[in-house]
């Protein structure tokens, strides 16, 4: 069985934007995870919030060029915001104190059975660890 990931937003924008840490190729870290995707090692989730913080943040044409290829070897799982899991973010983000977005990142990432929640953001994930767990690309 196919491991499945769900991708933090800026994994995406790591890729877009081909972004570097001063010591690391970010973006290709990020095309890797994603060409091993396509390759079927992986199956990948995509969130309506994923979308909804790439297309606010100006990606909608990159978005709509890499969704495709995903699609075509059927590799992307989708996953829709239900009113139990924004009650359930709001619970856990007054809780632990975590943003909203990636408390409900990572409610929808268990929900969608993911191996990992693979982001670059891990300091807001912390407190977030009980409910899947967090990787950075590289490691994978």
């Amino acid at each position: 069985m196919t491991e499945t990931l769900y991708l933090d937003t800026n994994i995406y924008i790591d890729l877009f934007e081909d972004r570097t840490d001063r010591l690391r190729p970010l973006g290709e870290f990020a095309f890797q995870l994603l060409k091993r995707a396509i390759a079927c090692e992986f199956d990948i989730v995509v969130s309506s919030l994923i979308l909804e913080e790439l297309f606010y943040n100006s990606y909608e044409q990159q978005v709509k060029n890499l969704l495709p290829a995903l699609d075509e070897k059927g590799k992307i799982i989708r996953a829709e915001i239900a009113p139990e899991d924004v009650k359930a973010a709001r619970r856990i983000c007054q809780e632990r104190k975590t943003p909203f977005n990636d408390t409900l990142h990572a409610i929808l990432a268990q929900k969608m059975n993911s191996a990992y929640l693979v982001t670059r953001n891990m300091k807001d994930f912390y407190e977030l660890q009980d409910l899947i767990k967090i990787i950075f690309p590289e490691n994978l």
